[in-house]
């Protein structure tokens, strides 16, 4: 039962992050491409959109996976790949198996690729020193005048003063600020009601929900209070059905990668010569599963 609790709390707090997640996403070129040229001091002068969605590799796709201890009491985890053939983009992969066995073990790592090919290795084996990652900048949007933030005149990013600085202003006028120049530069009544649906979700990651419903209330000339209630439950409710559906599908298609991935490991394994129990054994997985793959190979 505990457990049901807690998967639920868990599941709960996911689908809320996934609806923050959409708002970001719909606003990051208006918003904060501007903020990191602005506060981390350079000029972009291209912008190219790249896929989101990045494909990884989880633990059990690597080749070989062991955390050890030595004689002299240390511990690390012993990562061993093995490579037919010399690979330019190797080190790469072996970077991303770093951060997602690091992240997950807490422990240092120690990467060894067995090469099992003909002539010399001319595959790099150490990466570049500005390709090493070592820090990330942060940019806290509590630490930027609010001032600042409703300066502008696109609503997509007015409505992120909301998570700015106050500097001691009371939380309603705040928002009483924004409604209006969201009412200003809002051009449609339904971009207006996305807007507002937006700053009241934002509102609840500073807990100012209750001072939003104070405001509206006081500010009936933008629609009917009734009538927006109605329609931000409605956004919230379809945004989150929404976001189960894309979820479900996410998933579906994460097994089906996952079942590609896993098909193509013990491919390569049986043509290395590498037994269908001990395989079996390594991805914990049937035999039974390793001997299809085996028959269709032949």
């Amino acid at each position: 039962m505990q457990n049901k609790k807690r998967n639920k709390t868990k599941d709960t707090k996911k689908e809320k992050g996934n609806i923050y997640d959409k708002i970001f996403k719909e606003n990051i070129d208006a918003v904060f491409i501007p903020l990191v040229e602005k506060h981390l001091h350079f000029k972009i002068i291209e912008v190219k959109t790249l896929e989101a969605k990045l494909q990884s590799t989880i633990e059990r796709d690597t080749d070989f996976l062991r955390k050890v201890k030595t004689d002299t009491g240390e511990e690390f985890i012993l990562h061993i790949e093995f490579q037919a053939q010399n690979e330019s983009d190797m080190i790469y992969r072996v970077k991303e198996y770093d951060a997602i066995i690091q992240r997950k073990h807490k422990l240092d790592i120690r990467h060894y690729v067995i090469f099992l090919g003909k002539g010399k290795v001319t595959m790099p084996t150490q990466l570049e020193e500005r390709h090493v990652f070592r820090h990330f900048e942060v940019l806290a949007l509590n630490k930027i005048d609010f001032n600042q933030m409703i300066q502008s005149q696109i609503p997509e990013a007015i409505v992120f003063a909301i998570l700015s600085d106050f500097k001691g202003t009371d939380p309603e006028k705040i928002i009483r600020t924004i409604i209006e120049k969201l009412k200003k530069y809002s051009p449609h009544k339904s971009e207006l009601k996305k807007f507002i649906t937006q700053l009241k979700l934002l509102s609840n990651l500073r807990t100012l929900e209750e001072d939003f419903i104070k405001t509206i209330k006081k500010m009936p000339v933008i629609f009917n209070l009734e009538e927006s209630h109605t329609y931000k439950m409605g956004m919230e409710k379809g945004m989150e059905k929404g976001m189960e559906k894309g979820m479900e599908l996410e998933r579906k298609k994460a097994d089906l990668e996952l079942e590609e991935q896993q098909r193509k490991a013990i491919s390569a394994m049986l043509v290395f010569g590498i037994p269908p129990e001990q395989i079996a054994k390594h991805m914990e997985i049937s035999i039974e599963t390793v001997e299809k793959i085996q028959q269709k190979l032949n």
